[in-house]
């Protein structure tokens, strides 16, 4: 995969538009970024990773409106476009996050869009098409395409040497999960809770048969024992494990043919006892009907006897049945004599009531009296009838005085609470004003504070900068006077060893003369007395490294001497723009502003508020005053149109005074009229409604009489005491033909031949019948639950012996497979013995990947360590944990192997870096062996030493071999003079900024 575009905007610290040209870039094959700490260098590649995979790198997603610019305008998107090489295809990813946008509820959703680069041969234009849209579609497309996840692309393309220092320095189950998530072998792990899974379902399945064996085993015991068959072999139990499946098979077996033969014999008792039975049930059948023959000739003697004895009872019944049924004819006009006696009698009474209703002079009236009454009444109602206008006119006047009175009341108290309301009004207009007047003082006094905030908060600032410089000052007073005296110490004796190699000058010289060679000082091939050099005469490489050492010393002190000024100046500075007082004080004095500040902001807030209450009172008090002289004009009216109306109400009402009496109104009056006519019509109803029940009366009784004669009945009387009720009549009848009827059906029993020979034998013994029969059926019933146990014993032991012989039968071939599968699933877990190392499957694999990340780190970390360290992975185990993951360095210079966490910080940093590019080789082998032509390297370089960088910085620039381009992440300012491709990141308060430099100046 090769980066070619990245561009970027409010994403991050970036506030607006930037873009990275990778191509540009490449050209130099190794590229440094470089720039202020917290200038947004990482946040480049976040955005690279982001485009790809719609996430950042981290441990833990970030939440997408942390992805946004806080510098950025709001009307800006966010947005993060890259342009890609991969198999030959130029693609071009687009991704927003989500984000707020101005005047929506809710934030605008991610989106991603993939197109790839289409070039026409012809006119060699680019086009785009697009290939996935979507968070989801395009993230599948671009896994796909690169065959690794974003946790791996991480670790490939962004090599973090600080995750890779801890790495180095890690545990095992560390080391597992970064390995793991890196290369994916969570299907190891899988594949080792599938075999512990299997190994539990096969223990289940062993289980659930050796139970289902005992559970067979203890029914046929229990089945054995209900039944009560026995066997001289051991019973097997859950507490007797020493009886293999055969032997309880075989007792099993033994136990069925016990019962078998107990089954026989209680067939052969059962047909016994049933022959017994059958011939007691036929004794006790011939028994049973000679008795009951001889019970039925008892019971017919005694029934003819006792009916013989009321033969003068029925008689009587008969004579009575046939008077009743002679007066029969009479029976309907006896009923309506007797009806017409009581429409007569009511009558009367209605007639009696209705007169004692009627008003005097009426009581003893005739019908004549009582209809002239009645007319006079009518005629009196009409004339009520004509005054009935006269009425309703009253009847509203009162009403509409009734309002007026009310309307007037109203109208009173409304001009009373208008006065009440316009004499205080100045007073609540005094109290408006006041208010306006605070809120505008309050508005004008927070213009005046708020314009000293920015002032205090400068000067709270220089007083934090002037106390933190003044300990800084201090302190590096203390350090250039320390660094002055290591200097002048070092300069004295770098001088006294370069005035001691001068003083011995002769004897050094003399140590170099030879014989026969002419002396370099004189001349003279004769060296007749050469001097001698002291034994502790200085060399001159040791005259030239005090000499070093001096200068060193002196450039340190320079150094600290120009920040002590440095402090001094900044400090004297910030005095000058804080003054003396104190930052406890500054601050309490800006708090206290800015409480005052707030509070007047509120109290200035109420202006509108006053200003728009006394222009709302002005208008009210003007509207209550035009009020107050509408509602006099409304009284005045009221009281003349009450004046009116008052005069034609008393007018009317002495006129229907007169007319209506004592009654309040003309339909009382009316009612109370239509009530007397009313009992006198019902008087007149009731004079002629008995006078027609008299009559007829008469008529009834005489048909009645003449009826009762000729039915030759003496007198009325003797008939109606001749007459019974139907139903009587009916059941005596029906009691006369029973007795005749029972008469001959008890004669003909006794007459039957089967009776009376029944009478002539000897008494029958049921009893005696019923014992022999209970005594057999008792015997019938214990030979049949006999056989039905056996039975019942036979077929359930066979079907137990069945399921007792599969469960056998499983058993052997479950606790092999248990057996098996348990040994795989410790083997995979390292618990059992046979896995000598405790390594579980996962770290066997991740093992030998580490062995492979291994050899490629050690191609490169010799070459930076000048052939003196090699890393190892070891399987060791530590103390009584596992094994599998441990890594160890070899010292090539002393031949020992050693703790990778014993490497100092240089020698951890391109021990790590060469780790970490070994694993960017093997994972990128792991995904499809895609080619990776763009590599990031992350900071750590400050801590190598000039030779190591140089070694370090080889390495890299064979990683741009074939086009690829590596980018280096860091502040060493040596790199910016070696590294001359850069690309720097710049911050101020508005944002930061990208800057590609083709050649930057050397530093």
């Amino acid at each position: 995969m090769r980066l070619h575009h990245l561009t970027l905007q409010a994403f991050g610290p970036f506030r607006a538009h930037e873009s990275v040209d990778f191509d540009t870039l490449r050209q130099g094959g190794l590229f440094l970024v470089h720039g202020a700490t917290g200038a947004g260098k990482s946040t480049v590649f976040d955005a690279v990773c982001f485009a790809l995979y719609g996430y950042v790198p981290g441990l833990k997603p970030r939440h997408p409106l942390s992805l946004r610019s806080h510098h950025a305008d709001p009307a800006t998107a966010t947005r993060v476009e890259l342009e890609f090489t991969m198999a030959g295809r130029r693609l071009r990813i687009t991704r927003t996050p989500q984000q707020e946008k101005p005047g929506r509820a809710t934030p605008l959703q991610a989106t991603a869009h993939l197109a790839q680069r289409h070039t026409d041969t012809a006119s060699g234009h680019h086009t785009w098409k697009p290939l996935a849209s979507g968070h989801q579609e395009t993230s599948n497309e671009i896994t796909a395409l690169l065959g690794m996840s974003r946790e791996q692309f991480c670790q490939v393309v962004l090599l973090p040497q600080g995750e890779f220092a801890t790495f180095l320095r890690s545990d095992a189950k560390d080391r597992t999960a970064v390995l793991s998530r890196l290369f994916g072998t969570r299907r190891f792990t899988a594949v080792q809770h599938w075999l512990a899974d299997h190994a539990k379902e096969r223990g289940r399945l062993r289980d659930e048969a050796l139970a289902g064996m005992w559970r067979e085993a203890d029914r046929i015991r229990h089945t054995v024992t209900t039944a009560g068959v026995t066997t001289a072999a051991d019973t097997p139990s859950p507490e007797n494990p020493n009886l293999t499946p055969a032997q309880i098979h075989h007792w099993a077996r033994t136990l069925r043919t016990a019962a078998t033969t107990a089954h026989a014999s209680a067939e052969a008792a059962l047909a016994a006892a049933r022959e017994r039975h059958t011939a007691a049930t036929k004794h006790a059948e011939t028994v049973h009907a000679l008795a009951e023959r001889q019970s039925r000739h008892r019971t017919a003697t005694e029934a003819l006897a006792h009916l013989h004895a009321k033969a003068g009872h029925f008689e009587a019944m008969e004579r009575a049945l046939e008077r009743a049924r002679s007066a029969e004819p009479v029976r309907a006009l006896l009923e309506g004599l007797d009806a017409a006696d009581r429409d007569h009698a009511t009558a009367a009474d209605t007639l009696a009531e209705a007169r004692r209703n009627l008003p005097d002079p009426h009581t003893d009236g005739s019908d004549a009296d009582l209809a002239t009454a009645e007319n006079r009444l009518s005629a009196d109602t009409g004339q009520l009838e004509v005054l009935r206008q006269d009425e309703a006119r009253a009847a509203e006047l009162t009403a509409t005085l009734t309002a007026l009175d009310a309307e007037l009341q109203e109208a009173e108290a409304d001009q009373q609470e208008i006065t009440d309301w316009l004499a205080q009004a100045d007073d609540e207009r005094a109290a408006h004003t006041a208010r306006l007047r605070a809120a505008q003082e309050a508005h004008t006094e927070s213009v005046r504070l708020g314009a000293a905030l920015p002032q205090l908060e400068l000067r709270l600032a220089a007083a934090r900068r002037r106390d933190a410089l003044t300990g800084k000052c201090a302190k590096a007073r203390l350090k250039a006077d320390t660094l002055k005296e290591a200097a002048l110490t070092a300069g004295q004796q770098a001088r006294e060893l370069l005035d001691r190699r001068l003083e011995g000058m002769a004897g050094e010289l003399a140590g170099q003369l030879e014989a026969d060679r002419p002396c370099p000082v004189c001349g003279s091939a004769a060296h007749p007395r050469p001097a001698t050099a002291a034994k502790d005469h200085p060399t001159r490489e040791e005259a030239a490294a005090a000499d070093k050492e001096y200068r060193r010393a002196d450039k340190a002190w320079q150094k600290a001497e120009q920040d002590a000024v440095k402090y001094a100046t900044e400090a004297e500075a910030a005095r000058e723009q804080a003054g003396d007082t104190t930052a406890a004080d500054l601050l309490q004095h800006h708090r206290d502003t800015e409480r005052a500040h707030t509070a007047l902001l509120n109290a200035a807030a109420d202006t509108a508020p006053a200003e728009e209450q006394l222009t709302l009172f002005d208008k009210t008090r003007t509207a209550r005053t035009d009020e107050l002289t509408a509602v006099g004009k409304r009284i005045g009216d009221y009281r003349a149109r009450r004046e009116t109306h008052s005069d034609e109400a008393d007018l009317l009402r002495r006129r229907l005074q007169e007319a209506l009496g004592e009654h309040p109104t003309i339909d009382d009056r009316i009612t109370h009229l239509n009530a007397r006519r009313t009992t006198i019509t019902a008087a007149r109803r009731a004079i002629q409604h008995a006078d027609t029940t008299a009559a007829t009366l008469a008529r009834a009784r005489r048909n009645a009489g003449g009826q009762a004669t000729e039915a030759g009945f003496d007198s009325l009387p003797d008939a109606r005491k001749a007459l019974l009720p139907r139903e009587r009549i009916t059941a005596l009848a029906a009691e006369i033909a029973t007795w005749h009827t029972e008469q001959t059906a008890w004669t003909a029993t006794l007459t039957d031949p089967a009776v009376a020979a029944a009478a002539a034998q000897d008494p029958a013994d049921p009893k005696a019948a019923d014992a022999a029969l209970a005594a057999a059926t008792d015997n019938l019933a214990t030979a049949t639950s006999a056989e039905t146990t056996t039975s019942t014993c036979c077929r359930i032991l066979t079907a137990h012996l069945d399921d007792l012989t599969t469960h056998t039968a499983d058993l052997e071939p479950l606790t092999e497979e248990y057996e098996r599968a348990q040994h795989l699933a410790d083997l995979a877990a390292g618990t059992s013995t046979d896995n000598q190392l405790r390594m579980h499957l996962e770290a066997y694999v991740l093992a030998a990947r580490l062995e492979d990340v291994a050899q490629a780190a050690n191609a490169r970390l010799t070459r930076m360590s000048s052939g003196r360290y090699q890393l190892f992975h070891t399987d060791a185990r530590t103390g009584r944990g596992r094994s599998g993951l441990g890594l160890e360095i070899l010292d090539q210079w002393t031949g020992q192997t050693r703790d990778t966490r014993t490497l100092s910080g240089g020698e951890s940093f391109f021990a790590s870096l060469a780790l970490a590019l070994g694993l960017a080789d093997v994972v990128a082998h792991e995904a499809g062996g895609s080619r990776l032509d763009t590599l990031f390297i992350d900071e750590g370089f400050g801590s190598l030493d000039e030779d190591t960088l140089d070694e370090v910085l080889q390495v890299l620039d064979e990683l741009r071999s074939h086009s690829r381009a590596v980018g280096v992440v860091s502040h060493v300012a040596d790199l910016r003079r070696r590294i001359p491709t850069q690309m720097q990141v710049r911050k101020n308060e508005n944002g930061s900024t990208i800057r590609a430099l083709e050649c930057a100046p050397a530093h």
